[in-house]
């Protein structure tokens, strides 16, 4: 069978598995927690450039970019963080140190920019200001404190490119992208599907359904309020006493 062809003939169950993934992606999206973001920018600056090669000082702030990247996951940058002044909610984190650091990991994304020395920091919450307090905490330290994770003293220096920037909307989960992938994801598995399956029996039409239910329910209550009219119904829909105990009504209902 043509595709053109198939695809006419399966246009439904297309939809329909279409309408399916949308469900599902959509409670999927609801039961996420919706988060802000904060994003911020900053440059790592090595000094000495009258006195060492410029190419091995490039050199060495690419490492320190990429290894500053890496620390802010740890749990002794977390406790900077934490102990750095600002007006950050604890107990968002918990008191388990294992579901600390894990949520602790969703909550920053610090990636370094190829041969720049710069690092694109984002934080993320559910409360925009306690997202912008993490994200001033972060710089902060890594500003003050950066000589904990590595060997260089004060000829490494920290510098803010922009400060922290809070969205006006929750970021995350990403609903464009999100739906994107829906949409792609189900033209794939509907397009396999028809492929695998082209028999009319594997058709799927949850509208037809719909209807083809509702009007076996509609047909079912008219047989039986014409069958109680012909066994002597009143007006009130009634049986008449009249009618035979011996359960001759319930057989013809049957």
């Amino acid at each position: 069978m043509e595709l053109s062809n198939l695809l006419k003939q399966k246009r439904q169950t297309l939809l329909s598995i279409f309408l399916m993934f949308l469900l599902l992606g959509a409670i999927f999206t609801l039961l996420q927690d919706f988060k802000f973001g904060a994003k911020s920018q900053i440059l790592v600056i090595q000094e000495g450039y009258g006195r060492v090669d410029p190419f091995a000082v490039s050199r060495s702030v690419e490492y320190l970019s990429d290894l500053f990247s890496r620390v802010v996951y740890s749990n002794s940058f977390f406790s900077l963080v934490l102990d750095s002044g600002f007006d950050i909610d604890r107990s968002y984190f918990g008191e388990d140190s294992t579901k600390q650091m894990k949520k602790w990991k969703k909550t920053l994304s610090a990636k370094s920019v190829e041969n720049s020395g710069i690092i694109n920091i984002s934080i993320y919450h559910p409360d925009a200001y306690q997202a912008k307090q993490i994200a001033l905490a972060v710089n902060s330290v890594l500003m003050t404190k950066n000589q904990n994770y590595q060997g260089l003293g004060d000829s490494v220096k920290i510098s803010i490119l922009d400060q922290p920037v809070v969205s006006k909307y929750p970021v995350k989960p990403n609903l464009i992208f999100n739906g994107l992938f829906l949409i792609g994801l189900s033209l794939f598995f509907g397009l396999v599907y028809i492929y695998v399956f082209p028999e009319e029996k594997y058709s799927i039409n949850l509208s037809r359904k719909r209807r083809s239910k509702k009007m076996d329910t509609t047909k079912g209550l008219e047989r039986k309020t014409e069958l109680k009219n012909e066994v002597g119904g009143n007006e009130d829909g009634e049986i008449d006493s009249d009618v035979d105990d011996s359960g001759s009504i319930n057989n013809i209902l049957e």
